[in-house]
Order: structure tokens, then sequence, then C-alpha cells
């Protein structure tokens, strides 16, 4: 047979090739790099005309790889493919068949890997979509078509035993485009893979634990405010771990310049267990206290046993009280630790009392139920 390398519009129609693909497996996808691979089996149908034959009893044979070296064939490659090759163990990889209309039927297995831009905001509860574009010539000359556009059948096909260690693939699309270019129009097919992260393996290593450590955070509130050695080891421990973890599973991510719903959750968590040593800090200053050299005697705290024997005393006595309460209430003692009022800090060191210590600050109290509920709350949304 004569060599035939060049393909020969003539003026007439473009050439139409269809094509279509049989995806085997799905490698890996990476998120540092950008890109992904899996192994397809890669066919292409167009008719040649120089290719015809006339021989008895015989419509189509089939042929080795060799005999493509003597025929022209689509120059087609992947757009943004990166490390594509064609697999040649134990010999080249792709089959050749020719009908005697000079219809051409050519598949290859490839090993395609590709870019996938991925946008990372919701990872790892994110579903990136990986595209594969195919390219190779004006469409004045050829124009790419997927073989089964249009029908109830897929042009993509996908092996149903694909199983992925990350992910779960949803679904694959195929389309037809042209590109506009100062060269000229180019027939493009595209392909579209959907996948589904697996978010299991983020909560058992991430998401639980750091919700653990930011609990053992709160256990502070619970610890009497005299030990300020345990409350603020426990606080800078929580800080140093959670920090840790979000070391650790950023290693995977490339330097985006955005954050991720990771990266929100873990500052999330840093923030509450900030604001327990914060809590803490605001505690001790302006609740536990001491007495002014002259002070009283009697703490603020401090429960009378005895009435007053005049009902008028009496009278006096429940409503000072009663204005004691209104003002050691947690609103008004988180708006002076906010303001950091030194004149209510000296009038509670002028009626300390360290005989009978520090009772529990209100804060504290207020904190064991305000802290859980906002932090859950927030994790929900």
């Amino acid at each position: 047979m004569s060599h035939i390398y060049l393909y020969q519009n003539n003026d007439g129609p473009p050439l139409v090739i269809e094509t279509d693909m049989l995806i085997r497996s799905i490698g890996q996808i990476s998120e540092s790099d950008m890109d992904y691979s899996f192994q397809c089996y890669f066919r292409q149908r167009w008719t040649d005309e120089r290719l015809k034959f006339d021989i008895r009893n015989i419509t189509e044979v089939t042929l080795n790889n060799q005999f493509l070296s003597n025929i022209w064939k689509p120059n087609t490659f992947f757009l943004n493919g990166q490390k594509s090759h064609q697999h040649n163990i134990p010999r080249p990889n792709l089959f050749v068949r020719i009908r005697n209309d000079g219809r051409v039927y050519l598949s290859r297995r490839l090993t395609v890997k590709a870019a996938c831009a991925m946008k990372l905001n919701l990872y790892p509860m994110d579903k990136p979509s990986c595209p594969l574009v195919i390219d190779g010539y004006t469409e004045d000359d050829i124009l790419y078509r997927w073989k089964y556009a249009g029908t109830n059948r897929t042009s993509v096909d996908v092996v149903s035993d694909i199983r992925l260690s990350q992910f779960d693939l949803i679904t694959v699309t195929s389309s037809n485009t042209t590109d506009h270019t100062p060269f000229g129009e180019f027939s493009i097919l595209k392909v579209y893979i959907y996948f589904e992260r697996h978010i299991g393996f983020f909560i058992l290593q991430t998401y639980l634990p750091c919700s653990m450590i930011t609990c053992l955070s709160w256990v502070s509130f619970w610890i009497n405010r005299d030990a300020a050695p345990a409350r603020v080891l426990l606080g800078v421990t929580t800080i140093l771990a959670t920090a840790g973890i979000g070391m650790t599973v950023r290693e995977g991510l490339p330097r985006v310049s955005y954050a991720t719903a990771l990266d929100t959750y873990l500052n999330v968590c840093v923030v509450y267990e900030m604001a327990a040593m914060i809590e803490y800090a605001a505690v001790n200053y302006f609740t536990k206290v001491l007495p002014l050299e002259g002070g009283a005697d009697s703490s603020d705290e401090e429960v009378e046993n005895v009435d007053p024997p005049d009902p008028n005393l009496r009278s006096v006595d429940s409503c000072r009280k009663n204005r004691r309460k209104r003002q050691n209430s947690f609103g008004r003692l988180f708006l002076k630790c906010l303001t950091g009022n030194l004149k209510y800090r000296s009038q509670l060191r002028g009626r300390g009392n360290p005989d009978t210590g520090n009772a529990v600050s209100n804060i504290d109290v207020w904190c064991r139920y305000v802290f859980p509920v906002t932090f859950l709350a927030i994790t929900l949304a």
C-alpha cells in the first residue's frame, strides 16, 4: 500500500471525526498540583476515500499498529493535558480497523493526566469538576463530534466498578464547542467529570479532635479562679494543639489566597480557645480581689445570717442587697471588664475579705452556657 500521510480537503466540506471514550479507572486527584489522571480507551472514526478497497467476501480488515505509520491520522491532542501517554506493554495498545468504503476506526489505550483548577472555598465539603479539552484543527478542515450526541447513549462512558478513596464519581458530561481565536475557529470537544469529596476522613481526623480540644478549653470555667496556673496552662495547651492539627491538614493544600471552609472552622476553634483565656484574665483582674489596707471586713458576696431588728433597717438592707445583685449581674460585669473600669475594681478591693476567699464568678457561670451554645450554632451553620 502506498504511503498516505496528508489529509487534503480540496475545498470540500470539512472532515468529521466521531469520537467516544471509555474511562477504565481514575487515579490520583491532587489539590496541591491541581491535576487529576485517568485511564481510558480513546476512540476515533473518520472516512478516508483513499483507503477504499474491493476484495471479494471481505468488507472489513483489522490491522496492527505498524499500519498507522503509512496512513493519515488526526493530530488530536488534549489541550489541558500534562503528562499523557499511550500504553506500550507488551506492545502498543491500539486497534485499527478499515472498512471497504474507507471508514477507519482507531482505538488507543491512554493514561491522561490533565489540569483541574479546583475552587477550594468549601473544602473539604466541595464538589470539584475536572475538565478534559480535546482540540486539533480549525473547523475549515476538521470537525470533532461526539459519536452518540443527541441519542440516549453516552459518548463518554465510565466503568461501573470505579472506586476512589476520597471521592465519589457523580456524573460525566460531554459537549461540542467552538473556540474563536485569531488563528481561526477551532472545533473543541469537552468532558467534565464531577466528583464529591468524602467528608468522613476529615470528621475523624480534624473536626472531631478540634471540637473536643475546644470543649476541653471550657473546663476552665469550672476551675476555681484562684488556680491561675491550671487555667492558663489549659488554655495555652488547647490553642497549641489546634494549631498543630491545622498545620498538618494544610500540608496537602495549595497556598490559595482565600480561606477554605476548613480554615474557617479551625480559626473559629482557636478564637473560642483564646476567648476562654481572655475570659479568665477578665475574671482574675476584675472579680478576684483582695482588700486594701484598712478596707471593710465584710465581703460583697457574704450573706448575713442575722436580720436587723428594726423593720426600717431591714428594708434598707434589702435594697442594698438588691442593688449589689444588679451591679454584679453578668451584663454589668462584662461591660465593666470591656471598658476597664478601675473605679469598680477599687471598690471591690475595698470590700474584699481574704478570710472568706472568692466565690464563683458570675462571668464563669454564664460562659458555661454561652460558649457551647454559640459554638454549636456556628459549627452547624
